[in-house]
């Protein structure tokens, strides 16, 4: 036996040449860190480009690297909703908008938001993605925490005398943007509370009482309904303010030709008019539930009266309805469609457990079925007031001078009323939607339709099973038969079979 000799230098080349260098992957907290300056970092730029492309091109009166960073960082903040103090000298816009004291400016455009929001999901997956289970906590904490303090330091750089911002409130805010986008992002990756926050949330459910569950999934129900009710609200609101867009385009043309920005000028009031476009969709919504909203202090636009002064040039402002109409008073209508679609899903889905509750106690079904539904339909409406009344508070505006400190709907009214609205579409829909389904032979509820699909994915898979087993079976068989005829044929009589083959083989 012969060795092979190996030459332990050329060994130890190849090794190196194959092994390539790999850092250890940082700690959560780290890595939480470089994703909060990634965040920051993206965002600044995002914003800084377009300001510096305008100073270059001739819109702002100042262009040098201090000017361009404080506007840049004071875009920022308006971004993440910071209020900032204006104090303005004496007129420097003209009469009337003068606010030496100090003005609140509040101004936050839900459609730019959007921005450093996706980029909060993002790094919320990425430390989810990196993160084992009832570890997360770690990385989110220095994420929020990390970004919160760039939002403080841009606060530093924006602050001047007419342009007062506290680093606390801005530290806040841009903490409240990331902490609600990472934790989206978060739980996107993870698609788990356990891994999310380190709590088994269906073991701890399954250990409930079967009553608290019922109650549990009843409630769940009506918080599927009410945001259901608050999605189709919003929606129709969109396709109205749409609609009423459409009508008076020639009237925004008209305000943009008399502004005459220039290039410039339009993309940009352009952009801002983008920017505040969810905002304008929710001033639909309270609009079409009567509350209304302002477009500055002593004004009024609501479908029972239209109380505006002098406006100032904003192009989309020509849209606003010139006074009350039938269709107008007619649109309460559309939130009541809203919850007449929340009532017929809830119908579908087969969650009302208060109803068998109620039918129990009250042998009377007609009343037993009233009380059930009225408390299923005030439940939904609550819930869809709830969930708006955030959004509609966000969304109101304040330019801090003269008349312009307050735009926007009244939100708590507005909530109420679109939680009343959405009752008594979900009472319609909910007792209608038996009527419907009786129209309709072949028409099931929710649950039914549920076990149905399930029925027929298992027999489905069951079908799909046997067929992959016969397939297997005659394959056996087939190489079996094979098999068999092969070794007859290598004997010399050309019978026997398998076993007797075998041991004759063997012997």
């Amino acid at each position: 036996m012969t060795r092979t000799h190996v030459d332990p230098t050329s060994a130890g080349d190849a090794g190196r040449r194959t092994r390539t260098l790999r850092l250890p992957p940082p700690p959560l907290w780290l890595l939480g860190l470089i994703e909060a300056v990634q965040v920051l970092l993206a965002g600044a730029l995002m914003v800084a480009v377009p300001v510096l492309a305008i100073g270059l091109a001739g819109g702002l009166s100042a262009v040098d690297v201090e000017s361009l960073a404080t506007l840049s960082a004071r875009i920022w903040l308006v971004l993440h909703g910071t209020p900032v103090v204006l104090s303005l000298e004496p007129g420097a816009f003209g009469g009337g908008l003068d606010a030496p004291d100090g003005g609140w400016f509040h101004l936050l455009p839900m459609g730019l938001t959007a921005v450093p929001l996706a980029l909060a999901w993002r790094a919320g997956a990425r430390v989810a993605r990196g993160a084992w289970t009832r570890q997360l906590w770690q990385g989110m904490i220095t994420l929020v925490v990390g970004y919160a303090a760039g939002g403080a330091g841009v606060a530093v750089l924006a602050d001047d005398a007419a342009f007062g911002v506290q680093p606390g409130l801005a530290a806040a805010f841009a903490a409240l943007v990331m902490g609600v986008g990472s934790l989206a992002g978060g739980y996107s990756e993870s698609q788990s509370w356990t891994r999310l926050i380190g709590v088994d949330l269906e073991s701890r459910v399954a250990a409930f009482s079967q009553k608290l569950r019922w109650a549990g999934s009843y409630l769940w129900a009506m918080v599927r309904a009410g945001t259901l009710a608050v999605v189709a609200a919003v929606g129709l609101s969109a396709l109205l303010l749409a609609v009423q867009i459409a009508r008076h385009w020639m009237d925004v043309a008209n305000i943009y030709q008399e502004l005459d920005p220039g290039v410039l000028g339009v993309v940009g009031l352009t952009l801002v008019h983008l920017g505040l476009l969810p905002n304008l969709v929710l001033w639909t919504l309270s609009y079409v539930a009567g509350a209304g909203f302002s477009v500055g202090a002593g004004t009024q636009v609501a479908p029972h009266a239209v109380d505006v002064s002098s406006l100032p040039a904003v192009p989309l402002l020509g849209a606003l309805p010139a006074g009350s109409s039938v269709p107008s008073m007619l649109a309460p209508a559309l939130v009541v469609l809203a919850g007449i679609v929340a009532g017929w899903w809830l119908m579908r889905e087969g969650e009302n457990h208060l109803d068998d509750w109620f039918a129990l106690r009250i042998d009377w079904r007609p009343a037993s079925l009233m009380l059930s539904s009225l408390v299923l339909a005030l439940l939904t409406g609550l819930t869809a007031g709830l969930i708006l009344l955030g959004p509609l508070w966000l969304s109101r505006l304040s330019l801090g001078v003269g008349r312009m400190t307050e735009i926007g709907p009244p939100s708590l009214l507005a909530a109420g009323l679109v939680a009343a609205w959405v009752a008594a579409g979900t009472l319609l829909g909910y007792l209608i939607s038996p009527m419907l389904h009786r129209l309709a032979p072949d028409a099931a509820t929710g649950r039914q339709r549920v076990r149905r699909r399930r029925e027929a994915r298992r027999e489905k898979h069951e079908e799909r099973d046997r067929r992959k087993i016969e397939k297997q079976v005659a394959r056996r068989e087939a190489k079996r038969a094979t098999t068999q005829a092969r070794r007859a044929k290598k004997r010399p009589d050309g019978g026997g079979d398998e076993e007797s083959f075998g041991s004759d083989g063997a012997r």
